[in-house]
Formats: C-alpha cells, sequence, structure tokens
C-alpha cells in the first residue's frame, strides 16, 4: 500500500530547531512534492495577523456577548471575534495577507 502524502512528510528528516527556516519558503519549495500539505499550510499561513488592541477586542466582545448569547462556548465567542475582526479590522492585514499569498505562486 503506497504511503499517504503525511506520511511521507512525517518520513522526512526533523529539521533542527536551531536552523534558520523561512516556512514558507519551505512551502513553496515542497508544493510539488507535498501539493495537498502545502495547500493546507497556504491556508493557514495566510491567515492575517489580528493586530487588534486588546481594548478593543473586549468592546467587541460586549456586541458578541449579549443577554442573548451569553451561553456561548469560549472557543465559539473567541471565533466571532477574531472573525469579526479579520472582516472589519485594519485594513493594513489584508495586505499582508495579498503578499503571502502572491508570494506563494
Amino acid at each position: 500500500m503506497a504511503k499517504t502524502e503525511l506520511e511521507l512528510y512525517l518520513d522526512e528528516p526533523r529539521v533542527s530547531s536551531d536552523a534558520k527556516l523561512d516556512i514558507l519558503d519551505f512551502w513553496k519549495g515542497n508544493q510539488f512534492r507535498y501539493p495537498e500539505l502545502a495547500a493546507m499550510a497556504r491556508d493557514v499561513l495566510s491567515i492575517p495577523i489580528s493586530t487588534v488592541a486588546s481594548e478593543s477586542a473586549f468592546s467587541v466582545g460586549g456586541r458578541v456577548l449579549d443577554q442573548y448569547r451569553s451561553l456561548l462556548k469560549p472557543d465559539i465567542a473567541e471565533s466571532l471575534i477574531c472573525t469579526r475582526d479579520w472582516l472589519f479590522g485594519d485594513k493594513g492585514n489584508m495586505i499582508i495577507y495579498l503578499i503571502l499569498l502572491f508570494k506563494s505562486y
């Protein structure tokens, strides 16, 4: 039975923790060897970094958690707050996202 792409990747020698590794360059260089993993890495690594201040996050939290939605699980509330920040936050993050996205092609 042939190994999966993930199994092949996991069989690779480990990179030393002291090594300087540019993760974007790594996946760009291995996108043909591990196409599915590289696509997943592109999806995960291209998520914009949130730069929202803590005061702003708690302010948004008040709009997410109200008397009707106060029973949301913490991970769901966090997801809603982060999603709102990604959608309506600083547009400078979108520029970083686009640069990372197009750098991979």
